[in-house]
């Protein structure tokens, strides 16, 4: 893989007739198949809340690499009794058993996941399969294969999005769920789907849960100094437009015709309300971010 890694790069710095750079990208595609090929995609089950952005950041990873968890387990918010098979010193989620190892977190499950030789193979075979398909109009960079797994997890989009996925946007997905203790009460509707909850532990979810997420979601607005938090939701959307996509200039905030980390967790993060009012209002204050979205569902295997 980094031999192909590195003979790409020279694809760049020495200029080749186009039909041969493609020839050798071809090359490149079968060697990195031929490796997804030989390596067990990871065995995972998630334990998640549905509506937590965290979870839902993984999970957009895991459909972006069509890998499927085993089990996704849905966890009672007011007991945590599903949690009681793992380890008791950690209680929140996501959790993740891959390969057998409990993984705490989303961004440790990134992590890993990234690390697995089944899923870097897989999105090196796809981000060279995407470059070899690609029409004549995309730029020479772009078409020598730019995007490899250190731009898409490590350069400056990719962390900085990431992070404001993690420590900005997500932080106000609570507060414009259960704006009101209706709006609560409806976020929780998703617990009437869960087959392994009781009909009394549905019902005392909805109750207690959408009331002490109202609470916990004022406190929030509380310690960040939030106002109006559809505003705020806005200035957030408007800030991923104008510095993330160039004033829709670009297709994803990696610059690229491939999305990057930020992406996938600003995606994830974002289609963690999906179906609720917040998600509605959050794409409505730009329509540069909603064709980011409905770009970035195009980029999932489950759509």
């Amino acid at each position: 893989m980094y031999v192909s890694m590195m003979l790409t790069a020279a694809a760049v710095l020495v200029p080749l007739p186009r039909p041969l750079a493609l020839r050798h990208l071809s090359t490149s595609a079968a060697a990195i198949s031929s490796a997804a090929a030989t390596a067990a995609p990871p065995s995972i089950a998630l334990y998640q809340y549905a509506i937590c952005p965290f979870c839902a950041k993984a999970k957009a990873l895991l459909s972006y690499t069509g890998i499927k968890p085993s089990r996704i387990i849905e966890v009672n918010p007011l007991n945590k009794s599903e949690l009681k098979e793992l380890s008791k010193d950690y209680r929140k989620v996501p959790i993740a058993i891959i390969d057998g190892k409990q993984i705490n977190g989303s961004n440790e499950i990134v992590d890993v996941l990234l690390e697995h030789p089944y899923v870097e193979s897989t999105l090196q075979n796809r981000w060279m399969h995407a470059t070899t398909t690609s029409s004549s109009s995309i730029p020479d960079d772009e078409a020598a294969g730019a995007m490899n797994m250190d731009v898409f997890r490590s350069s400056d989009a990719a962390t900085k999005w990431s992070a404001f996925a993690n420590d900005d946007l997500a932080a106000l997905m609570y507060p414009n769920i259960c704006r009101t203790l209706r709006d609560s009460y409806q976020a929780f509707g998703y617990v009437g789907d869960v087959p392994t909850f009781s009909p009394v532990q549905k019902a005392m979810i909805k109750g207690i849960g959408s009331l002490a997420m109202y609470f916990a979601a004022s406190k929030i607005k509380k310690k960040r100094g939030i106002d109006d938090e559809q505003e705020s939701l806005g200035e957030a959307i408007l800030s991923f437009e104008k510095d993330g996509l160039g004033g829709g200039s670009k297709m994803f905030s990696s610059g690229l015709s491939q999305p990057n980390l930020g992406d996938i967790s600003l995606f994830g993060t974002l289609r963690s309300v999906e179906g609720l009012p917040a998600h509605d209002i959050a794409l409505s204050h730009s329509d540069v971010v909603k064709n980011w979205y409905l770009r970035m569902e195009g980029e999932m295997e489950d759509y």
